[in-house]
């Protein structure tokens, strides 16, 4: 009963992971544009979470397959690549760590979007840069957790599937 409700969780979490990574694609998405229609140089506390949310939508993927259908070498590959995105998003938070600002005009990366907006010639919508960053900024800090939970959750459910069960010696 337990191994069907860590399954569970397991799997409830990793749609979480997926829409999250996807909303993150968007948001970076659109940050990578602002900078290169102002001519800017595109800063790295942008991109690292953008490359982390690309793996993630195809880890999380796999990982949903893999904790129903697959076998328990495949659900511990699953773990590890849990891992290695959790290590990513846990990079990307630390060089945002200047943007965790109640006020959002307090944020770099909210000035740095709007001296972009202002490059091309256009209104800056300060409101909305302020918003996207701190959208930006708790999507990153939530999918650290997430991702932490399911490297956790997924090494316990890999390590009690039936197959790996069959494997153990125990001593006489």
């Amino acid at each position: 009963m337990m191994g069907a409700l860590e399954k569970t969780a397991t799997w409830l979490t990793r749609l979480f992971q997926w829409l999250f990574a996807v909303i993150l694609m968007g948001i970076c998405s659109y940050m990578i544009h602002q900078f290169r229609d102002g001519h800017l140089r595109v800063l790295p506390e942008v991109i690292v979470p953008e490359v982390a949310s690309v793996l993630a939508v195809f880890v999380c993927t796999f990982s949903i397959m893999a904790i129903f259908f697959l076998g328990s070498t495949l659900q511990m590959v699953a773990a590890f690549l849990d891992f290695v995105i959790f290590v990513l998003y846990l990079a990307s938070a630390i060089m945002l760590r200047h943007n965790y600002h109640i006020h959002g005009f307090l944020n770099p990366l909210t000035w740095s979007l709007i001296n972009a907006r202002k490059a091309q010639g256009e209104n800056q919508h300060r409101n909305m840069q302020s918003g996207a960053v701190k959208t930006l900024v708790a999507l990153v800090v939530i999918q650290i957790f997430l991702f932490f939970f399911t490297t956790i959750m997924g090494f316990l459910v890999a390590s009690r599937h039936p197959d790996r069960a069959n494997r153990r010696t125990h001593a006489v």
